[in-house]
């Protein structure tokens, strides 16, 4: 797996005191991220229910993680949303993202939320550019 991650990153940062610290594993025979997530009351939107935001970057984390593990160093371009329904605080996610294809510098992934009944609550496409080296302000 490439080694570029931040310790403070919002989504997967063990270290971010506010952040998400989600921690996905990988299984190289279906190119598949995955892991589990439950969300505290500080990341509501409507009473009860996890941001819609929040449930965005859990599925742009998972889609980037599947490009971390193929040691593809890539930046989010585009992602589309389909939420279908409620995800509940305190409830434990099921997180899965996918390798669908890479057409020259684009890869093309796929993720879902699934709660605890099995069905799923939003679900991804994304796109990344593949770089030579993550930018850095200056």
């Amino acid at each position: 797996m490439l080694e570029y991650e931040d310790k403070i990153c919002f989504a997967c940062g063990q270290e971010n005191e506010v952040g998400l610290k989600l921690k996905l594993q990988f299984d190289d025979d279906t190119k598949t991220a995955f892991g589990r997530f439950t969300a505290h009351e500080l990341l509501e939107g409507i009473p009860n229910i996890i941001h819609t935001g929040v449930l965005a970057t859990i599925l742009d984390e998972t889609m980037i993680t599947v490009n971390k593990y193929l040691e593809i160093m890539a930046i989010t371009s585009e992602i589309t949303i389909r939420y279908l329904q409620p995800a509940f605080i305190g409830e434990s996610l099921y997180i899965r993202g996918w390798f669908v294809k890479k057409s020259k510098r684009v890869i093309e992934n796929r993720a879902e939320v699934e709660n605890e009944m099995g069905k799923i609550v939003a679900r991804a496409k994304g796109k990344y550019i593949e770089v030579d080296e993550i930018p850095q302000p200056e």
